[in-house]
């Protein structure tokens, strides 16, 4: 939200909405990743796309993680790793680009909802009552 933000300087009804807000948050990505995969029903038969795709999802989530802990930073500044390892990444997943696509298209619906509502709420919930 903005630097000054500490969860552990809200009241108790605060905290409450605030952790269901993001426990709602991750149920609805979970919930949208299912659908993306259920409704695509993507069909890996043989066992070199099998070990295509989890060397796909390994590498995704190492960046991933490596994004989450903001060490992505430092491997952004040599320019052609980005680009190897998108393209790592496409090669091994092309069997299920088409799950990929509606996943990620899904998925951004309440990442969208987060970005817009939510997190103006929170700021304003902030501003009125935390900031001095």
């Amino acid at each position: 939200m903005n630097e000054d933000f500490r969860f552990s300087v809200m009241n108790a009804h605060h905290k409450k909405v605030f952790i269901m807000h993001k426990l709602i948050l991750l149920i609805a990505i979970v919930l949208m990743a299912f659908i993306g995969i259920k409704s695509t029903n993507p069909q890996i038969i043989s066992s070199s796309d099998k070990i295509s795709v989890t060397i796909g999802t390994i590498i995704g989530l190492l960046v991933m993680v490596l994004a989450i802990f903001n060490r992505l930073k430092t491997l952004l500044k040599v320019k052609f790793v980005v680009f190897l390892v998108v393209w790592i990444i496409l090669m091994c997943l092309q069997m299920i680009m088409s799950t990929l696509i509606w996943t990620i298209g899904l998925v951004m619906l309440p990442l969208m909802v987060d970005d817009l509502i939510i997190l103006p709420y929170w700021r304003n919930v902030w501003y009125n009552n935390y900031e001095r």
